[in-house]
């Protein structure tokens, strides 16, 4: 009995799901302030590992636990994730949607559009911690590490992550999900888009000594319509729906993957997380 009682609620959760992504297809949503709803609900939340990792690479520095500043925070994932150890939080975006929808659900959090370049706003010296979730290929490294030391404290640390391309449990789910992403929609993926395919390989820190931490991972246990919502969150998505807005090629996506996991079976799938940490000399 319990058993069906847990299928009855998985299947009305996937339907409501599915209603959405439906709909999308169907009325041409992703829209600028579409995207940012379809953003915060789908995209994978980091692991409390991320933000432990962080705390303990500031705490090498003898860093106080004051001020962080969340630079390209999207719709405020990350950023709640940092209320738990310092006094004060800010998180900061470019995108004036993406901040609407972080105040909506993280009302106890001072958010505030702006470019990562110019951090004005912010005293020099007054920052312990500046973290960066997904965003460092969008930026002017130069201007932005510029703005990361002035505004920095001696000791102060600067953290700069994300997550790469998702690896489903099964090869066949994999092959869907990989023809799409690299062929579907191969020329609407911006060109910064390579450099999360590598982990930021090519990056470096502005100060000597800076780290990297691979060994961390994100991983979810999801119906085939909360992965395939997931995928309507992508920037090439909501390009490629602009171009093709009678497209069914996401609903063919979904119905073959649904074929690969049938009779509501659960995704596991897996996103490697690449972790650049770097300190700012105390002299």
């Amino acid at each position: 009995m319990i058993i069906k009682l847990c299928r009855k609620l998985l299947r009305t959760k996937q339907s409501s799901y599915l209603t959405i992504i439906t709909r999308s297809m169907s009325i041409r949503l992703f829209e600028s302030s579409d995207h940012a709803k379809y953003y915060a609900q789908f995209r994978p939340d980091y692991p409390d590992a991320v933000v432990k990792s962080i705390i303990d690479y500031c705490k090498l520095s003898n860093n106080d636990f004051d001020t962080v500043i969340d630079i390209g925070c999207g719709t405020g994932q990350s950023t709640h994730s940092l209320k738990t150890y310092f006094k004060n939080v800010i998180g900061v975006d470019v995108s004036e949607k993406q901040i609407e929808q972080a105040k909506l659900k993280y009302d106890d959090i001072q958010f505030t559009v702006g470019p990562a370049e110019d951090l004005s706003f912010l005293e020099s010296g007054s920052v312990n911690l500046i973290t960066v979730a997904q965003a460092l290929h969008w930026m002017n490294h130069a201007t932005f590490f510029k703005e990361v030391d002035r505004v920095l404290r001696p000791g102060g640390v600067i953290a700069v992550y994300g997550y790469g391309i998702p690896v489903e449990n099964k090869i066949d789910a994999h092959n869907l999900v990989s023809h799409f992403y690299s062929q579907t929609l191969s020329e609407y993926w911006s060109k910064e888009r390579k450099f999360i395919e590598q982990h930021y390989q090519s990056f470096q820190l502005p100060y000597d000594g800076w780290i990297r931490n691979d060994k961390l991972e994100i991983v979810k246990h999801w119906s085939v319509d909360q992965y395939t919502g997931y995928i309507t969150s992508w920037s090439a998505w909501q390009k490629y729906l602009k171009v093709h807005p009678e497209s069914k090629d996401l609903q063919t996506l979904h119905e073959r993957l649904l074929a690969v996991y049938p009779h509501d079976e659960i995704m596991r799938i897996r996103w490697p997380i690449f972790m650049l940490l770097g300190t700012k000399p105390s002299t």
